[in-house]
Formats: C-alpha cells, sequence, structure tokens
C-alpha cells in the first residue's frame, strides 16, 4: 500500500504534471488512467483487500482475541 492517498488533489496535480511534461491532453491522461486502470495488479490488489475484509469479518473473535 503507498504512503500516500490518491485524493483528488493529487490526481491533479498528476495529470497537471502529464499535460506540463508530455504535453497530454485531456483524452490523453483519460486513456492513461484507463490503461492503468486495467493493470492487471490493481485488480489483484482489489481482490486481495476484499478477501482480507472478507476473512477479518468472518473471523473477528479470533483477532479480537489475539489483539488481547
Amino acid at each position: 500500500m503507498g504512503a500516500q492517498r490518491i485524493t483528488d488533489d493529487v490526481v491533479r496535480e498528476v495529470a497537471r504534471d502529464l499535460r506540463e511534461r508530455y504535453a497530454f491532453d485531456d483524452e490523453d491522461v483519460r486513456f492513461l488512467g484507463a490503461k492503468l486502470a486495467d493493470d492487471p495488479r490493481v485488480a489483484r490488489r482489489a481482490d486481495d483487500r476484499a478477501f482480507a475484509e472478507r476473512f477479518i469479518g468472518e473471523h473477528r473473535e479470533t483477532f479480537d482475541r489475539l489483539a488481547e
């Protein structure tokens, strides 16, 4: 997990940097975002997170006992 959250401000800053550094237009930035979203690592992270949340929810008593 990244040290910094992806906030709207971060998205705006990255998009601005892409426009300035690489002369991307809005369509280029959207295309890059779509390519990143199709990255299988992103899907795996979402699947992993969903599994972890489900696992913790199903075994909450165990985790509570271990935390004592």
